[in-house]
């Protein structure tokens, strides 16, 4: 693993060129995609929990807080990062 998608960031000077931001969103809009197809809600998705592997790939971990979602579920509990 290289890291979290924030350090890499740092290391850059804070920024992306626009292709390599583009590839990292597309792999983090296709992740929660597909968590979304198996009913599943992150509930703090963050720089800081997106990790890069070896192949500067994005990867989503931390499902610590995450949840379930059903049709009628109206879970006013507050979740993520304040």
């Amino acid at each position: 693993m290289q890291g979290e998608l924030q350090q890499f960031i740092t290391r850059q000077g804070g920024r992306l060129p626009e292709k390599e931001a583009q590839r990292f969103f597309k792999q983090i809009v296709s992740a929660i995609y597909y968590c979304h197809t198996k009913k599943i809600i992150h509930r703090d998705l963050k720089l800081e929990n997106l990790l890069l592997d070896g192949s500067n790939n994005v990867k989503v971990c931390d499902f610590g807080i995450a949840g379930m979602y059903f049709k009628n579920n109206t879970d006013p509990t507050s979740a993520g990062t304040f």
